[in-house]
């Protein structure tokens, strides 16, 4: 009995004794150790002497069995955990130094301007420079800065192989030395041509640090702009023969040091084109005649000419025929003109195959009539007879006298009103006993179409209604 408690004591405190040095024994340690690791590198939490369910405290707050660190500085981290014999032991591991070797993100501070004036140059700098970092730029330099005195693209490449991290990048920026012979762009924002009046809208490039517009129309006026942007209105206002052009210079300043002009630039306004006076109104022409416009001066190119037609019957409907003249012959006109209609007739210039400013609308009509025609009131019968019509007062306020000379025997004859949409407004008979004809009292004011036949006769005035 004495024997047997005597070995359960000896047992009892070797156990106690082995506990004990479990405990003790208890450690966690980090890993990799350190110092230098790469960015992104994963630290480990290693226990010793603990069992079961571990649960982790890092010095950043993180509770997992390992960590990611992008940042230099001190890390522990503290573990809990059992012991052999179901002891409960939290163990921390010693703070642990790390150098975090960072990828480059290089960056140019350009010390000054990117663009230069003739033989200036720019000092360039690497940004966030690190002590095991190594630079080369593309002109051949190694030191954290250079200088730029010619125009290019400069690549700064920053590297480090430190504690075996191999990162690389590069970085750019664009310097521009100008020549002494540089002319600045002058950017057309709009055509250089345009219909008088009109605006003519130009821009310089950016990078200057002033800017100057000067333009010239020939005459003592002119104009001029400090603004990057310009509006010049083409007003036509050279009036006469003179060419309606302007002649743009652009002066920039660089730095306050150094300036250059443009190339003159060429503007130009276009003025309406006009039918002759005396092709408007006319409505006797003969489907062969030829009706003419007014000129656009040369410049650069020769110009053409549109003339649009509309008849007056059909609005909206229109066609054109383009002359290398200013002339318009009928017979050239397709669709061909037809006897007895009216037309709206404008004109407009053609310069490189684009058309400009359409001139005012005249009104024409086409008649029926034999040789040796000159007015609408006297007009030759095939049978070699002539026919004199003649209308007066007109214009009129009150009614319309038609007189009628050498009219047929025993053939009727037709006087029809219209206006100028081609719309019949009043038609009535006439005898060749009849000389005098009154009508048009009742008729509103303005421009009527009188159309006369008798026989193969047939032409066309036009008269006016007034207060």
């Amino acid at each position: 009995m004495k024997k047997s408690f005597t070995f359960n004591c000896i047992v009892a405190l070797l156990l106690l004794f082995v506990t004990n040095a479990n405990a003790q024994n208890a450690s966690v340690s980090i890993s990799p150790a350190g110092p230098t690791v790469c960015e992104g590198t994963t630290l480990s939490a290693n226990t010793n002497g603990l069992t079961g369910q571990f649960s982790y405290l890092w010095s950043t707050g993180e509770t997992t069995p390992t960590i990611i660190v992008n940042n230099s500085g001190s890390y522990r981290v503290r573990v809990t955990g059992q012991t052999l014999y179901n002891g409960v032991r939290t163990v921390s591991s010693a703070l642990v130094p790390y150098t975090v070797i960072v990828s480059p993100i290089p960056q140019i501070s350009v010390k000054g301007n990117t663009n230069l004036c003739p033989g200036d140059s720019v000092k360039l700098v690497a940004k966030g420079r690190r002590p095991y970092y190594s630079y080369s730029w593309s002109n051949g330099s190694t030191l954290p800065y250079t200088y730029a005195n010619q125009s290019g693209t400069y690549v700064l490449t920053t590297s480090t192989n430190a504690g075996g991290c191999n990162y690389s990048a590069t970085a750019t920026v664009d310097i521009n030395v100008y020549d002494i012979g540089y002319q600045p762009a002058v950017n057309a924002l709009s055509s250089l041509t345009v219909c008088k009046p009109g605006f003519v809208d130009l821009s310089a490039d950016p990078g200057f640090s002033s800017y100057e517009w000067n333009w010239f129309d020939g005459t003592t006026s002119g104009g001029s702009s400090t603004n990057q942007s310009v509006s010049i209105l083409m007003d036509g206002s050279a009036g006469g023969t003179i060419l309606d052009t302007s002649t743009v210079y652009l002066t920039v300043q660089l730095n306050g040091s150094c300036s250059f002009t443009s190339a003159g630039t060429v503007t130009r306004s276009i003025r309406q084109v006009e039918l002759r006076s005396q092709d408007c109104g006319i409505f006797n022409f003969n489907s062969t005649d030829s009706i003419k416009c007014g000129v656009v001066l040369p410049y650069l190119t020769t110009p053409q000419y549109e003339f649009e037609f509309e008849e007056t019957a059909h609005p909206g409907i229109t066609w054109t025929y383009i002359s290398n003249t200013q002339w318009c012959r009928f017979a050239d006109v397709t669709p061909a003109l037809q006897v007895s209609k009216f037309y709206n007739v404008r004109v407009r210039p053609v310069l490189d195959g684009v058309g400009y400013c359409y001139g005012n609308t005249c009104q024409i009509g086409i008649a029926t009539l034999r040789p040796n025609h000159t007015t609408l009131s006297y007009a030759e019968r095939a049978d070699g007879t002539v026919i004199d019509a003649q209308i007066y007062p007109n214009p009129s306020s009150t009614e319309f006298n038609l007189v009628l000379n050498n009219v047929l025997e025993n053939t009727p004859g037709f006087v029809t009103v219209s206006d100028l949409s081609g719309r019949t407004i009043d038609r009535f008979n006439f005898d060749g006993g009849q000389n005098t004809i009154q009508f048009g009292k009742n008729l509103m004011n303005g421009l009527y179409m009188i159309t006369v036949e008798q026989g193969s006769f047939k032409n066309v005035t036009r008269v006016l209604k007034t207060n």
